[in-house]
């Protein structure tokens, strides 16, 4: 099974923000395993969604933050947030209008995306703090 793993790679010295990233690694744990075990469209659905809204309510505690220690590369780091939310919203409505059969094609560019953010944009915040 094809599972992200939480390390400390993935620390932005921040114990919330560090909690969201490691609720959205076990909620994209969670879609991989419901895809590998054939789950239902429905439920599959359902975990696509909700993985979709933790992400917009963790992408706004992480853009206040930001703004909060004054980082200056917020607009720039809020756009790749809007980059990705539209594009698994993109994933999500061809899916529940059954136009894209989720693939771990589909799941990979989610995690990859996560994980590759998290180690790249997420640090240099977390530098500047």
């Amino acid at each position: 099974m094809i599972t992200i793993k939480w390390s400390s790679d993935y620390s932005v010295n921040n114990p919330t923000i560090d909690k969201e990233h490691q609720s959205l690694f076990r909620m994209l744990n969670q879609f991989y395993q419901g895809i590998q075990e054939g789950s239902s469209k429905e439920k599959l659905s359902l975990l696509i969604k909700g993985l979709l809204e933790y992400a917009q309510t963790h992408f706004g505690n992480e853009e206040k933050y930001m703004k909060a220690i004054g980082y200056p590369h917020l607009s720039r780091h809020q756009k790749e947030h809007e980059a990705f939310i539209q594009k698994v919203n993109e994933f999500y409505e061809k899916y529940t209008s059954g136009r894209l059969i989720l693939s771990l094609e589909v799941t990979g560019f989610i995690k990859d995306w996560i994980a590759n953010h998290i180690k790249t944009e997420d640090k240099k915040y977390a530098a500047y703090s």
